[in-house]
């Protein structure tokens, strides 16, 4: 049995489509398959960009942290509490700039790791320069001292006197020592 030509290309022409057709049907049910993968590749790369960034950024909080611990008062962990050194300063703070404190009233002292917070409300006197010249040393402290309440009305009519109250809450650490040194 010999072939003919015109066999032989009708042959090859039927094999081909069967073939083209076997591989677009093949292809078309996989395309969306491969495009959600390549989303899911690109959003992975998305992330490990953001995560590299992120890692180089935490050497630098690292950094500003360790610098901005390096500013905090330390006290004796033995130490019962606080906040009898920092009234203390806050009064000297007041006094120096003619603000006079009336009350202070430490609130809870609150751990944060190796970090703690203590809040103490004031209640004050004192003319506008003296506030201002007190809220300006405090925030010369850097880190040690932020006031988040301050309620300012007038003392009284025509005296150019203020009164109120604020929180000023101190941040601190707390170290172990023996015989005045750290362990």
């Amino acid at each position: 049995m010999k072939i003919s030509q015109r066999e032989m290309i009708l042959g090859v022409a039927t094999l081909a489509a069967v073939l083209g057709g076997t591989t677009w049907y093949i292809v078309d049910s996989k395309v969306a398959e491969w495009k959600a993968k390549a989303n899911t590749i690109e959003k992975a790369e998305q992330q490990i960009r953001h995560y590299q960034a992120a890692i180089k950024m935490q050497e630098n909080w690292q950094e500003e942290l360790n610098l901005l611990q390096a500013g905090l008062r330390v006290f004796d962990a033995g130490k019962r509490s606080a906040s009898p050194d920092l009234m203390k300063i806050i009064k000297s703070i007041s006094i120096k700039h003619e603000l006079d404190i009336t009350r202070s009233q430490p609130h809870n002292e609150k751990p944060t790791g190796d970090l703690f917070e203590l809040g103490i409300n004031c209640t004050w006197q004192g003319t506008l320069d003296s506030m201002v010249g007190f809220l300006a040393e405090l925030q010369q402290q850097g880190v040690n001292y932020d006031v988040r309440q301050l309620n300012v009305t007038p003392a009284g009519k025509n005296t150019g006197k203020l009164k109120g109250n604020m929180v000023i809450h101190c941040a601190y650490t707390r170290k172990a020592t023996v015989d005045g040194e750290e362990k």
